[in-house]
This record gives structure tokens, C-alpha cells and sequence, in this order.
């Protein structure tokens, strides 16, 4: 009896263990993000994508008030920044040397306005001039104060004395908590539009990192959904508060606990091939802020409709490591049915080739043409469209010796009216 009555004990002692486990494992693992300033020298995490804005012209008080004391002074433009907007680089000899940036945004030059440049050494970018403004708040239109720092990065191209800058965020919103137990830190990025919000589903970035993950400036980052992917495992990401001055974002993560379907995709060609697919990234048709990326392990995906973004697929005849399919794009939609699996069918792609007249490039009207008046400039461009409208990108195949993938480069011809040949070359990828 008084080995029954351990026993039982025991077994109460497991089950109440249990519960707790399952209870602490279904709450939600809070994240409270802090702002973070990046440095933009070698080892420090960074965006590693740059935007240029162009310029307007224009000359502002704080431009003109440069200009009476410096030879060579080149205007940069931000049109985020407030009455920020027009910061200047001071050029001598084809290098830029100072970057003078209106951090409280009154429109008047004071001694800590002058931004020298990172040190080639440090920044381990000896082929740009890179400067980091300091922490520096941004007053929206919407009357909201915004803390942020900004990258630029300054090139001379050719023989141009103009100089060609970049901006590049500097700053993320950082949180540590913990997932299943293991110690997590979570990292929000702004938009690529230079928005300044950390926030905006489908257009903001994210890293979901384990504790010492962080290790410099390549971090694997995805795009911010409601509904993330993380170790195999399916969450709900939900966001509260903004980020302003003296105000936080709070990342709330909650483990998935909805209905599950399958998915399958095949690649066909003229002649039956052996496919995987080995990356996909996932929209949200209904609910635009689902965007998530799942590998070719990953078949089972939460209820709901859908897009196949982009997609990677490895096929051949024989073994599927033969040939790789990058950058498959506008892919078809679906429907992830709880308990059913969802068919989708890529492939039999069809080539045509668009030419037209180089200077209208970037023309709304622009129109296609077969033939070209001997001078003309021309830019030619392959479209590739699968079964289902899908647009395809890189083809690349292994070496003979099966080691490493090298682009597919089709070769061009161009002929006459007559049907001679006038131009044939190789096509080069990039």
C-alpha cells in the first residue's frame, strides 16, 4: 500500500510538472525592443542596401550658410529627414572628406554638424568614403519625434567630380527574451522605402536569433510578417506601441495553435524531371501581412490563401542537384485547406525576347520592336513564363565535375533584313 501511495504521488508530481511545462510553453514570450545604434565599422551589424534620393535643387538656409565658408560643397538629399532634408559633403580632390548634416534640424550650421569620415581601416570598405550621423531625432509631419541615425556612402565614379551617395539606415530596434526556453534576441529593421517605422508587416525586416548568433554585419534577416517561421515551428509575431521618443515597441510571440495544411509543388518539362524545390517565400492573399519563408523539409503550412512569391527549385533528369532555378517569381496562388494538401504545378517554360530602343528604357509608352535603325542603342531583355504565368530567373547547372553551379549564359543573334548576321555574342548573368 505504501508503495502504491508513492507511486501515485510520483505520478502526481509528473503530470503537474507536465502541465507546467505545456502551460509555460504556451505563454507568450514578450520582447520589448530598444533602440540600437549601429557604428558602421567592420564587425557591426549592418544593413548592407543603400538608397539614393537624387536631388531637387534647392537651397536651403542651411546649404547657403555652408557654401560662404567652403570651395567644393555637393548638396544630398533625404526626403524623410524633415528640415533635415538637405545635408552637404565637402569634396577636395575627387574625395570626400566631411559630411555636414542638420542634426537638430533648425537650419543653421553649429561645430558638431561636421561629421568626419569612418576610417577605411575600420569601416573595412576601402573602396567607398563612408560617414555615420549621430543619434538624431526626426520630426514627422504627424508631429511625431523620431530617434534614428543615418549611414551615407560617397563614390566617384569614373571621371565624374560629382560625387554619388547612398543612405543606408543605422539603427535597429533590438529585444531579448527567451523561445522554448533558449535565450532569443529579436532585431526589427525600417523599411526599404526609408519610412523610419520598425512596424510595417510585409515591409519591415526581422532577425529571430538564438543568444551569440549576432556576429557582425551579415545577419540572416526576413521579411516582417504576422506569422513567422522560426526553427521548423510556425508563431503569430504581433506589434504594440511605436517607436518614437519616449516610447517602445513591445513583439509579443505566441506559438501557432491553428489548423495546418499540406503542400506540393512540381517542376515539369518537355522531358519528366526529378524536382525540390529548396527555398519559398509566402504571401498572404487575404491577409497582407503574412509573408513567411519555408524550406522544401517544410510541407505542412497554417490555413489560409496564399501566393508563392519567389521560390528556389533544383531539378534534372536524373538527380535533382542537377540544375538550379533561382529567382522564381509571381507565382501561382492557393488555398491551404486544413488536413489537405495543395497542388501546385510550375514549369514548361516558354522564352521571348523583348527589345526596345535604349533611350526610352524607362518610358511609360515604351514599345517593343522587331527591327532598329542602325544607330540606335538597343536594350534587349529575356522573359521566361512558366505554366502558370510565373517569371524565371537564373538557370545555372553543375560543372563536369560536379562541384559548383555556373550560370547558363544563351547566346544572342542579330540579323539584318536580309537575314545576315550582324551581331552574336554569349549573354553574361548580371
Amino acid at each position: 500500500m505504501k508503495k502504491f501511495i508513492i507511486g501515485l504521488v510520483v505520478l502526481a508530481v509528473l503530470i503537474i510538472g507536465i502541465f507546467f511545462l505545456l502551460r509555460k510553453a504556451a505563454e507568450p514570450m514578450v520582447f520589448n525592443m530598444k533602440y540600437r545604434s549601429l557604428s558602421g565599422e567592420k564587425g557591426d551589424l549592418r544593413y548592407n542596401s543603400y538608397w539614393g534620393f537624387g536631388g531637387r535643387g534647392d537651397e536651403s538656409p542651411f546649404i547657403k550658410e555652408l557654401k560662404k565658408d567652403i570651395e567644393e560643397l555637393h548638396s544630398v538629399y533625404h526626403p524623410n529627414f524633415g528640415k533635415a532634408q538637405y545635408s552637404a559633403i565637402e569634396v577636395k580632390d575627387r574625395k570626400a572628406v566631411a559630411l555636414y548634416f542638420d542634426l537638430n534640424a533648425d537650419e543653421k550650421f553649429s561645430d558638431d554638424e561636421k561629421i568626419l569620415p569612418i576610417p577605411a581601416e575600420k569601416s573595412g570598405n576601402s573602396g567607398s568614403t563612408e560617414f555615420v550621423t549621430p543619434d538624431f531625432l526626426v520630426n514627422t509631419e504627424d508631429g511625431r519625434k523620431i530617434p534614428f541615425r543615418a549611414l551615407l556612402q560617397v563614390n566617384f565614379y569614373g571621371d565624374s567630380t560629382r560625387p554619388n551617395c547612398m543612405w543606408s539606415p543605422s539603427c535597429v530596434l533590438e529585444g531579448i527574451s527567451t523561445i522554448n526556453g533558449e535565450p532569443s534576441k529579436l532585431i526589427l529593421y525600417t523599411s526599404g522605402d526609408f519610412s523610419l517605422s520598425f512596424n510595417r508587416y510585409g515591409m519591415c525586416n526581422y532577425s529571430l536569433l538564438r543568444e551569440g548568433e549576432d556576429s557582425g554585419r551579415h545577419v540572416s534577416r526576413q521579411t516582417l510578417s504576422s506569422i513567422i517561421n522560426h526553427d521548423g515551428e510556425f508563431y503569430h509575431l504581433k506589434l504594440y506601441g511605436s517607436h518614437e521618443k519616449a516610447k517602445s515597441i513591445r513583439a509579443v510571440i505566441e506559438k501557432y495553435t491553428g489548423q495546418t495544411g499540406e503542400i506540393a509543388v512540381e517542376f515539369s518539362g518537355k522531358t519528366k524531371l526529378t524536382s525540390r524545390v529548396s527555398y519559398m517565400n509566402i504571401v498572404g492573399t487575404e491577409d497582407k501581412t503574412i509573408q513567411f519563408n519555408v524550406s522544401s523539409a517544410q510541407t505542412k503550412l497554417p490555413t489560409g490563401a496564399y501566393q508563392l512569391k519567389r521560390s528556389r527549385i533544383n531539378y534534372g533528369k536524373e538527380k535533382d542537384n542537377e540544375w538550379q532555378l533561382d529567382y522564381i517569381t509571381e507565382g501561382p496562388e492557393f488555398t491551404i485547406k486544413a488536413d489537405k494538401t495543395s497542388n501546385i504545378e510550375l514549369g514548361n517554360p516558354v522564352l521571348t525576347v523583348s527589345a526596345v530602343d535604349e533611350s526610352k528604357r524607362y518610358h511609360s509608352d515604351v514599345e517593343e520592336k522587331t527591327t532598329f535603325s542602325k544607330d540606335m542603342n538597343i536594350y534587349i531583355s529575356r522573359i521566361i513564363k512558366g505554366k502558370t504565368g510565373e517569371l524565371y530567373g537564373k538557370f545555372s547547372r553543375k560543372d563536369n565535375n560536379n562541384n559548383r553551379l555556373e550560370a547558363l549564359e544563351p547566346d544572342i543573334r542579330i540579323l539584318d533584313k536580309d537575314g545576315k548576321e550582324v551581331v552574336a555574342a554569349k549573354i553574361k548573368y548580371g
